[in-house]
């Protein structure tokens, strides 16, 4: 993938392997992030296995975005879709997973699946290691973690947010979905549950040192459909604002449908965005299975 002067991201992954996906986050020249990005999931305490090997699915270079989106399909008619998205211009990074249900047909085209009624228990674990010069801060109120030089005072140089989890841990629950962001061993581990059938796991990454000491918030945001809202295991609508700037991250898990979040419309699987005050919605990357 693409690098700015400071920032940059490699993926590595092969089609004779089934778990062998490997990333490098480097900054300044020092990888931050690396190694192999693990992933398990459950079904009712099942675990859901890999059947075949991880393929590209998606490659897409726009407006300085880079963004590159991989397939890995799994028992039970699962499959896990997982994306990177570097965002040169803002200096953030997207990393996400996203687990969906092809039906009971046996049928590889995520977009002809139907959707179940019923709802399904799903827990999700990922793991990612961080580089053992830097020391992460965590918050006994916030879910999010910054991580700093291994120096006494030295000041943030990224943050991570799990958008999928609220911002703050005492929020009674809601939503299909419940977890935690934590360090574990050197690693930086994110967990969720979910009572849907489908489930999107992302986390949005801020680079920006000049932004290190200024404000930030994310929230999840109503999808609505036919002037319905949208459950969480068919799409999901995320705002995050940092300083004076404000981004929507929006992933549909089902066939594609004309919704709206935030008032923006949307007929996409996926789409990143940023709010500009003169213009509105700027989208940067936009995705669709069809």
């Amino acid at each position: 993938m693409s690098k700015t002067k400071d920032l940059s991201i490699s993926v590595h992954f092969d089609s004779h392997e089934t778990d062998a996906v490997q990333l490098e986050v480097d900054l300044c020249g020092e990888p931050v992030l690396f190694g192999l990005w693990k992933f398990s999931l459950r079904r009712y305490g099942k675990p859901l296995r890999v059947v075949d090997y991880w393929t590209e699915t998606c490659a897409y270079h726009k407006k300085g975005c880079e963004y590159l989106e991989l397939d890995v399909p799994l028992s039970d008619n699962y499959r896990l879709q997982r994306f990177f998205l570097l965002d040169n211009t803002d200096r953030l990074l997207i990393l996400g997973d996203t687990l969906l249900w092809d039906g009971d047909n046996n049928s590889n085209k995520i977009n002809k699946r139907r959707l179940p009624e019923h709802h399904d228990h799903l827990t999700y674990e990922s793991t990612l290691f961080y580089s053992p010069k830097l020391r992460p801060k965590t918050f006994a109120d916030s879910t999010e973690i910054f991580f700093q030089p291994n120096k006494p005072k030295s000041p943030s140089i990224f943050r991570v947010f799990p958008l999928a989890l609220p911002e703050w841990k005492k929020t009674d629950k809601t939503g299909m979905v419940t977890g935690e962001l934590k360090i574990e061993d050197s690693t930086l581990v994110l967990r969720q549950q979910s009572s849907g059938i489908s489930m999107f796991a992302p986390l949005f990454f801020d680079f920006d040192a000049d932004r290190a000491g200024s404000q930030y918030t994310w929230r999840h945001l109503t999808v609505g459909e036919n002037m319905n809202k949208v459950p969480e295991d068919r799409a999901v609508g995320y705002r995050v604002q940092i300083h004076k700037e404000q981004f929507l991250l929006y992933r549909s898990m089902t066939p594609l449908a004309n919704r709206t979040v935030l008032g923006h419309n949307l007929i996409n699987d996926f789409c990143f965005a940023r709010f500009v005050p003169e213009t509105g919605v700027e989208t940067l990357v936009v995705v669709n299975s069809e």
